[in-house]
């Protein structure tokens, strides 16, 4: 089941972003380089549409992270939790929090 989400973060351009350039740079009129070609919606199916490019400015820290870890880190919050059909079928509105390692961040963080 495909789930949308908004699209956000990120610069539009009306450049044709298409799998050859894709991943590639998007420049400003002074030839700066502003983004990473990424993704584009095209209804036709073609090149033409809308195209996305990642800021600089995020691909900076991304890059950054990859040259510190070898590899994108991404936060944890350090819990376990019930499965959302479990959580409806209990009528608990929200995240039901099964384990929170006192190791992790939540743990460490302490109850709310």
């Amino acid at each position: 089941m495909y789930v949308w989400r908004p699209i956000q973060d990120v610069i539009q351009t009306d450049a044709a972003i298409n799998p050859g350039n894709s991943g590639g740079p998007l420049l400003d009129s002074t030839g700066s380089l502003i983004g990473i070609n990424t993704a584009i919606y095209s209804p036709s199916g073609a090149s033409s549409g809308v195209g996305f490019s990642i800021p600089v400015d995020t691909v900076s820290g991304i890059v950054d992270q990859i040259i510190k870890f070898g590899k994108v880190t991404r936060p944890v919050l350090g819990i376990s939790f019930a499965p959302e059909q479990a959580v409806e079928q209990l009528g608990v509105t929200g995240v039901l929090v099964l384990d929170a390692p006192p190791e992790g961040p939540a743990g460490k963080a302490g109850p709310c």
